[in-house]
Order: structure tokens, then C-alpha cells, then sequence
């Protein structure tokens, strides 16, 4: 399993698309972070304000996660190393779990430098408006896990298309509706109890509570429990292209 987690992350910076995808992000972190004057600008708020970034971050990952995840299985399929992967005695569910561990590897390398520019925010801090460390682990903490999930959304779909381009529009389109759709659509209701029920189905207002300082078993689980449930997909998807 270990040995297909680092194949996983090898392969992925043997072309060029890996680093456009971290040049890329890391380029628009610091367009709408330092260098542009807009409502996100780390400088442009009286406070110190760290969890800007963690406002702004999902809407990128919903991008950049379908980028790193679409080759996971497209490429397997498209090489026929599928069939010498699922031949060797490794169980389907570790094959997928090596996708998600080595997938998750390279999303947490991703967002891995964004420390500096708490580093750097840190060094301006003044008295009344330093930098919340607890506050900013607990919001890293929140980050990862829906970034798990976003990942966990993509992999079924890698198994499904066998087209890149195909399974980058459908993984974005759907980590979309995970995280806004269900928040978007509560606003519609008249009741307070089918209102809590719509927005608590979707990942925005959980990971919002994170982000938020509040740690809660019940948002913790939530995440959790969908990548079970998305994994579990996964499989028998994996189960079905091998019957084929």
C-alpha cells in the first residue's frame, strides 16, 4: 500500500501539470492575499485577520483538488495498469485508500506553505491584535478535513470517467454543490427546523463552525462519516470496472 501511496505522489510531479497546478495556486494566494486591494487583502484590514484565508481557500480547492485527484484513476485506466495493480494481492479498498492517502499527501503539501504567510502576517502584529494561534490550528484542522471530503467527492468520479477534462468539470461541479448548494437552498425555507436540516447537509456551514473556533464532535463526524460513505462508492465502482 505504502508503495502505491508514493507512486501516487511520484507520479504526479512527473509532468508538468503538477507544478502549474501549485504555481497556479500559490500565484492566486498571493494576488488576492497581498499584492491586490480587495475585501481579502491581509493588509487592508485594521486587525490582524488570519482567517481570511481560510474564507477564501475552499472556493480555490474547489479547482485545484479536481486537478490533483483527475489522474488518479483516469491514467491507470487509460495505461491498462489497472489490471496489473488489481492483479497483485492487494485488496480493492486498499488500492483506493492508496489513491486518497498519497492524493491527501500532496493536498496537504499544497496549503503546507501558507504557514509563511502566517509567519509574515505575525511580524506586524501589535498589541490587541496578535495572531490567535489556537483559533488558527483549529481552522487548519477544519481546512484538512473538508479537503479530505473534496477529495473523497473526486475519486469516485475518476473511476467513472475515463476522460481528464470530463472528470475535472464533474468533480468541481459536484465538490460545488457539496459546499454551497445545500447553504444556498436553506435560505429558501420557511421553517427553522427544515432550514437546520437542508443547511446541515452540506460542508459549508460545518466547516464554517470550524473555521469559526467552534470544535464540535457533531462536524468532526460529519466529514469523517461522508468519506466512508464516498470511499465506499468508490469501491464498488473499482468492483464493478474490474467485472467488466
Amino acid at each position: 500500500m505504502l508503495t502505491l501511496i508514493l507512486k501516487e505522489i511520484k507520479f504526479f510531479f512527473l509532468s508538468p501539470i503538477g507544478y502549474i497546478i501549485f504555481g497556479s495556486y500559490w500565484t492566486l494566494n498571493s494576488l488576492i492575499l497581498i499584492v491586490f486591494e480587495n475585501e481579502f487583502n491581509l493588509f487592508e484590514n485594521y486587525f490582524l485577520d488570519f482567517n481570511i484565508y481560510f474564507r477564501i481557500t475552499p472556493w480555490i480547492l474547489l479547482f485545484m483538488i479536481p486537478a490533483i485527484v483527475m489522474r488518479s484513476f483516469s491514467e491507470e485506466f487509460q495505461s491498462g495498469t489497472i489490471d496489473l495493480i488489481i492483479s497483485k494481492p492487494i485488496s480493492l479498498i486498499k488500492i483506493i485508500w492508496s489513491k486518497f492517502f498519497g492524493n491527501f499527501f500532496l493536498f496537504l503539501k499544497l496549503i503546507l506553505p501558507s504557514i509563511f504567510y502566517l509567519i509574515y502576517l505575525s511580524q506586524f502584529s501589535t498589541f490587541g491584535s496578535e495572531v490567535n494561534w489556537r483559533l488558527i490550528i483549529g481552522n487548519y484542522f477544519g481546512l484538512i478535513l473538508l479537503g479530505s471530503t473534496f477529495i473523497c467527492i473526486c475519486l469516485p468520479i475518476s473511476i467513472i470517467f475515463k476522460n481528464q477534462i470530463s472528470i475535472f468539470v464533474t468533480s468541481t461541479f459536484f465538490c460545488f454543490l457539496f459546499f454551497f448548494l445545500f447553504n444556498q437552498l436553506a435560505k429558501y425555507t420557511i421553517s427553522d427546523s427544515i432550514y437546520q436540516i437542508i443547511i446541515n447537509l452540506g460542508g459549508y456551514e460545518h466547516y464554517s463552525r470550524l473555521i469559526s473556533g467552534v470544535i464540535s464532535i457533531k462536524d468532526i463526524a460529519y466529514f469523517f462519516g461522508l468519506d466512508i460513505l464516498l470511499i465506499g462508492i468508490s469501491l464498488i465502482f473499482l468492483n464493478n470496472s474490474k467485472l467488466k
